[in-house]
């Protein structure tokens, strides 16, 4: 049988109010604590939005308390239990409001504020490397988006879509070809960020629809260079992991960390972005259903048992 799990449901006061889920092991003592930051979109502090399911963030704050961690996870800002307007929401007041959770989490009585680890998926990934240099912490997990900046995660994006699209047979791929190029979508990407950076309000309009220019013009000042000196400066241990059928970021990115001391990485085969070990094409067109599909699945074994093994050093 696995460990008896208590979850307590709370409220944190930050810069706004801000809704948040404790997992923690059901006996008296202190542990060490994990803090998990979230990717993009209005998924909840689970993992879940309207029709679309996966309990990722559910399923990782379970196992890190499997593993002995109190685990905290959160509504981001302007979304179901957290107050705020996730429309001008900014990559600043998301650092805000993880720090809050930090804190706050930091001052549980059973929780040992020397041994928070921070863990940041997708988006969470960089927000966890942002916040490093502002909050004491004393470790980083980083899944799915390691040492990458948003603008090169985009291009990224695009660069797997054209591939996509130039092996595609018949009709279909001839369509896609001629409707848009890995050029085409590039110059849109540089011109949404130049549109947003030089923005002097906080939402625009862009090739028809409203876009959180806050947002995307802070994500705008930190390249991917910027958070490799970052997890550099960070001086104690990191774990970034991102699997080889992961469509969201490059997981050959993860070899910058072989420069930093106390870094490690692990690029697992075929596990995707919701660290699932995929069972069909990978294509860019039907991976949300992909990840309903294998969100049933539990998270790749080889990767939580690396997971495992690198946060045994904070169990001391």
């Amino acid at each position: 049988m696995g460990m008896a799990i208590k979850e307590i449901k709370i409220s944190i006061k930050g810069n706004v109010t801000i809704g948040a889920t404790i997992s923690c092991p059901d006996a008296d003592k202190k542990y060490p604590a994990i803090v998990l930051i979230m990717g993009t979109g209005k998924t909840d502090r689970d993992g879940n939005e309207k029709n679309f399911k996966t309990d990722l963030y559910k399923n990782l704050a379970n196992m890190f308390t499997e593993f002995g961690f109190v685990s905290v996870r959160y509504d981001k800002r302007g979304t179901y239990q957290t107050e705020g307007n996730y429309n001008t929401a900014g990559l600043s007041d998301l650092i805000d409001d993880a720090i809050s959770v930090i804190r706050y989490t930091k001052s549980l009585p059973y929780v040992d504020e020397t041994k928070l680890i921070v863990c940041g998926h997708s988006e969470g990934a960089m927000i966890a490397t942002l916040l490093s240099a502002k909050e004491d912490t004393a470790g980083l997990l980083l899944l799915g988006g390691a040492a990458t900046g948003m603008k090169d995660t985009l291009l990224y994006q695009n660069y797997l879509a054209a591939e996509e699209f130039a092996k595609k047979k018949g009709l279909l791929g001839k369509l896609l070809r001629s409707q848009t190029s890995q050029k085409k979508t590039d110059a849109k990407v540089d011109a949404m960020f130049q549109k947003c950076v030089s923005a002097k309000k906080e939402r625009v309009f862009f090739g028809g629809a409203v876009l959180n220019a806050k947002w995307i013009k802070e994500h705008a000042s930190y390249g991917s260079d910027d958070y490799v000196a970052l997890l550099k400066q960070y001086g104690k241990p990191i774990l970034a992991i991102t699997g080889t059928a992961d469509i969201s970021v490059d997981y050959r990115r993860l070899s910058v960390l072989n420069e930093i001391p106390n870094a490690e990485s692990f690029t697992p085969q075929n596990v995707n972005h919701i660290l699932r070990e995929i069972d069909d094409d990978n294509s860019i067109m039907t991976v949300k259903k992909q990840y309903g599909r294998l969100a049933t699945q539990p998270v790749h074994s080889a990767t939580e048992r690396c997971i495992k093994d690198w946060l045994q050093q904070f169990m001391a």
